[in-house]
């Protein structure tokens, strides 16, 4: 009884081959399932840090806006105190004018002398500035004239020096 059983050994063969390529799968599944969490993991955890980095930017940017909010209120405070200092000046000032109207009012000078007296004093001012172009003018027109006049007395001398180098050229060729 000589039964040939190397058919078994090679199919044994290949089912230890085959049982063990399902365990790999199956391990490889396991360790996809495991590395497909982990970026899950890791992607949330990103996604929460830039989060917090966008808060912490965002702090950062309104500690500054409160730092320049305070120096700006500093600021205002002066100012506020300079306007005060400014206010009753002002409002001294603002009584003499009101006091000076009503006087002028009472003293005979009513809208009608207030615009004659303006109109005066707008045609003072018109002529006082036709003075300052006329007497610019004059200035302008002298200074040309002493140009002028420097000119010719450099050509005049320049005239009288030829001349005597050539009364002196013919005392020696004569």
């Amino acid at each position: 009884m000589d039964k040939d059983f190397s058919g078994f050994k090679e199919e044994r063969g290949s089912m230890r081959r085959l049982i063990n390529v399902e365990r790999e799968l199956r391990y490889m599944k396991e360790v996809m399932s495991s590395l497909m969490d982990k970026q899950d993991r890791l992607t949330t955890e990103n996604t929460e840090l830039k989060l917090r980095l966008v808060e912490c930017e965002v702090s950062a940017i309104n500690q500054g806006l409160k730092q320049e909010i305070k120096e700006i209120k500093k600021q205002n405070d002066v100012l506020k105190g300079a306007c005060q200092d400014y206010e009753n000046p002002l409002r001294n000032l603002q009584v003499k004018v009101q006091d000076g109207i009503v006087d002028r009012v009472e003293g005979g000078f009513g809208e009608n002398k207030l615009k004659e007296r303006r109109n005066e004093w707008k045609q003072e001012q018109e002529e006082e500035k036709v003075s300052e172009v006329v007497k610019r003018q004059i200035q302008e027109n002298t200074k040309v004239a002493v140009i002028e006049v420097i000119k010719e007395k450099e050509d005049l001398v320049r005239d009288a020096v030829d001349k005597k180098k050539k009364k002196k050229n013919s005392w020696f060729l004569g």
